[in-house]
């Protein structure tokens, strides 16, 4: 899912539009898990992906630390996969929401080597917006040993209608629904057409509700041709045992947003 480059990328290890980045020191098994709901018209669904490496001064991502930034960049924006040594966890991984139980197996190597744990093809757990979840491993003596924890996925995000009429003067005020740990992200994509968009006013703020895209960042996007709006709210939660961690990426993102003339 191209509109997800940031979570997916970031989850990978790879330093991309993110400041907000923990470090770890020292190598360690590690496991990411990463679930991914958007807007739906009745029941919320999402398929969760897992995968487990041996993680050296690594960077990861981390709701609870933010920049409260923008910036422009390119759109959908680029990254390079930094390859990491891949770790055996078992299987299959359980993974359960208030809703359904499902099992994770090893799927095919991607297009950069990495084996992910994942539902059969086409499959998907029903799941409620900022409810709980848990994680069961069954783990390897060699590889990434038994591990399970419960944690709270994002929330549903629902972003208030854009002022998107041209102001050289007043920053763009953005209002959202809260969820304590969390940040969110919000993507001013904007370009000469609307099949050839290749701007974003990419911002990361921290989830208390409200914030402003600056003028000066804003009215390119407000004075485009063609604009439309992504925003996602991701919320990270790590468990360290003293042997393994593992760290879970929840995102919930939403392209509803109205933008007002």
């Amino acid at each position: 899912m191209k509109r997800f480059l940031f979570v997916a990328v970031a989850s990978l290890l790879v330093l991309g539009a993110c400041k907000s980045l923990d470090s770890i020191p020292s190598s360690i098994p590690l496991g990411f898990v990463t679930v991914q709901m958007s807007d739906a018209p009745s029941t919320h669904r999402t398929s969760p992906t897992a995968y487990f490496v041996d993680a050296t001064n690594v960077s990861i991502p981390n709701s609870g630390q933010n920049a409260d930034t923008c910036a422009e960049i390119g759109y959908p924006g680029s990254q390079v996969v930094s390859p990491l040594a891949q770790i055996d966890a078992g299987t299959p991984l359980v993974f359960a929401t208030t809703l359904d139980t499902a099992q994770l197996t090893p799927s095919a190597a991607d297009a950069n080597g990495y084996i992910f744990y994942r539902l059969p093809t086409g499959d998907s757990l029903r799941i409620v917006p900022g409810s709980t979840s848990r994680i069961t491993i069954p783990g390897v003596s060699n590889g990434f040993h038994a591990f399970n924890f419960t944690f709270t996925n994002a929330d549903s995000l629902k972003i208030q209608p854009l002022q998107a009429s041209p102001d050289s003067v007043h920053d763009l005020p953005v209002t959202w629904n809260p969820q304590n740990g969390a940040s969110v992200v919000l993507q001013l994509e904007f370009g000469a057409t609307p099949s050839s968009i290749n701007t974003q006013i990419f911002c990361q703020f921290t989830d208390n509700g409200s914030h402003a895209v600056q003028a000066s960042l804003a009215n390119a996007w407000r004075t485009a041709a063609a604009r439309r709006v992504h925003a996602y709210r991701f919320l990270t939660t790590f468990n360290n045992d003293g042997t393994d961690e593992v760290v879970v990426v929840s995102t919930y993102g939403t392209d509803n947003t109205v933008i007002l003339p």
